[in-house]
């Protein structure tokens, strides 16, 4: 894969050209006091660089579909996309529509030279290829039924969302004359952005036909999606930055809400086979998010929520931390320690009851912008009524408790700070909970302790694991929650793990003992908060 790498850095470096001559240079040549000959020199450069830009796309898509897909169904994808972009073409742009419903575009194809009609004819294929594989891989992590038709729907989706996108950028930024080629090869069809229902039916035509000689569906969960989302991606950036440089804020929303956030959903969360690794954007990204949680969680909650922390000083402001506390409620306690912690935060979060393959995305997909370990309550899986529809399944729990102990592990390597609730069930909850009251305490699961024990293994991380307790008790018309820190301990401090364990369980329940002062909840209530 390093010819794809090296093509795809070479096709990021042909569109940031694009986008700084586009913005910085096009519309101010009198600026740059160019004589003729540079001017001739930066018109030839900028109506050749869609061409350059094309052609790798192409060999891109080319070079991943025989690698991934297979040689025969791409190269069927390929042979079949030409003739069939082209009679669309010749027949959308002719005296009348499609669907008859609007008039067709005034520049007829015939206008254009043979080169650059296969110019177009190839930037189709490789949006409508990297479109279609993109819809597909969501299909499959959606978990929906007739597949292969919901992928050529939302392929098509993709595809037209796509060139509606840069349609509206190209025509509302009145940019040179040299970027109605992008205009061109973006467009679909030749037909203008009015005539939206007939993309709609040619580009679903397109993909139809195309995927129609395949006979057999790609294998879509082994295929490595990262190429046709960078590229995909690629051309969406280039439209927002275009559109944010130009001031327009309509196609920079457009291209943002009904583009990039669908198609993101096809990545991530990312299906990580081995450990991830850290970096600094990723640590960056951890923070911000982290930082807009702290804002957004400022004002939530305080009118019917008084809040009251205690041993704050316990918690270490540098180092590995694993805070380790009792639970309450299932939204609220994570709320808590958000407020009171005094540094960025990662708290393991278990999805083991949602059950809409959609709802499963977007969460998963916040929890791997904020660097949360998802884990799987296995027995849940195991005893949960079959007859329903589930967004996970039983034989997911392994994936998921390899990736909870490689990114746990790899926080606490980072000097980070974690939160877990070893009962791993609430006293509130909307879905059913193994707890009958709310001062009763659940045994305490050794997962964290192994999880101390894994991340201490490389001999330079020392783990701090602070004990907290969460109190809720009822003020008037609201209630007020009270978290206690006790002192860090360390493993090192105990002759077994299964002493660590009673401890740190111990310690627990002394800082919760105020929990048996609840005042118990009117009938048909079902949470505190």
């Amino acid at each position: 894969m390093k010819v794809a790498k090296f093509l795809f850095v070479a096709y990021l470096a042909v569109l940031v050209f694009c986008l700084g001559t586009l913005l910085l240079v096009s519309p101010y040549l009198a600026f740059w006091h160019l004589d003729a000959t540079s001017v001739a020199t930066f018109q030839f450069l900028l109506h050749r660089s869609a061409e350059i830009q094309i052609l790798l796309g192409s060999a891109l898509m080319l070079l991943f579909g025989f690698l991934y897909v297979g040689p025969m169904k791409t190269l069927t994808f390929f042979v079949i996309s030409l003739p069939v972009s082209l009679l669309m073409r010749t027949f959308l742009t002719g005296k009348t529509s499609l669907l008859g419903l609007y008039p067709a575009n005034t520049a007829p194809a015939s206008q254009e030279s043979g080169l650059e009609v296969f110019f177009i004819l190839l930037s189709w294929f490789s949006m409508s290829f990297s479109s279609y594989l993109l819809a597909s891989k969501l299909v499959a992590r959606l978990g929906l039924r007739r597949q292969t038709l919901w992928s050529l729907l939302l392929g098509t989706y993709f595809l037209v969302a796509w060139s509606v996108a840069l349609d509206a950028v190209l025509t509302g930024a009145r940019l040179p004359a040299q970027t109605s080629l992008w205009h061109d090869y973006g467009s679909s069809f030749g037909l203008p952005v009015y005539n939206l229902v007939n993309w709609a039916v040619a580009g679903l035509l397109l993909l139809m036909l195309s995927r129609l000689f395949w006979r057999a569906g790609a294998s879509i969960q082994q295929l490595e999606i990262w190429l046709p989302f960078s590229l995909y991606t690629a051309n969406i950036g280039f439209i927002m930055l275009l559109s944010f440089g130009s001031g327009l804020w309509f196609p920079l929303m457009l291209s943002t809400c009904l583009v990039l956030v669908p198609e993101s959903l096809a990545y991530f969360p990312r299906e990580e086979p081995h450990p991830i690794h850290g970096g600094r954007f990723r640590t960056s990204l951890s923070q911000l998010i982290w930082l807009i949680m702290r804002v957004g969680v400022w004002g939530f909650g305080r009118r019917r929520l008084q809040l009251v922390a205690r041993g704050v000083e316990h918690i270490p402001r540098s180092g590995p931390v694993l805070i380790v506390a009792n639970h309450v409620h299932y939204f609220f306690d994570g709320y808590i320690l958000i407020r009171t912690v005094p540094r960025r935060l990662h708290t393991l979060v278990a999805l083991d009851w949602v059950q809409v393959q959609a709802l499963r995305l977007v969460i998963e997909l916040a929890c791997s912008l904020a660097d949360w370990p998802v884990v799987l309550r296995s027995e849940q899986l195991r005893e949960r009524d079959t007859s329903q529809n589930w967004a996970y399944k039983p034989l997911e729990s392994r994936q998921y408790l390899r990736q909870v102990i490689s990114n746990t592990v790899r926080l606490l390597r980072a000097s980070e700070a974690l939160a877990i609730f070893p009962e791993a069930y609430p006293a509130f909850d909307p879905h059913p909970t193994l707890k009958r009251a709310p001062d009763e305490f659940l045994p305490f699961r050794p997962g964290f302790i192994k999880l101390v024990e894994l991340a201490e293994r490389d001999h330079r991380t020392r783990v701090a694991i602070v004990p907290a307790g969460l109190m809720y008790t009822r003020t008037g018309k609201g209630w007020q929650a009270t978290v206690q820190y006790g002192q860090a301990l360390f493993l090192t401090d105990f002759a077994s793990h299964e002493e660590a364990l009673h401890t740190v369980e111990e310690r627990v329940q002394a800082l919760s003992l105020a929990l048996s002062s609840v005042t118990p909840l009117p009938p048909g209530e079902t949470s505190p908060l």
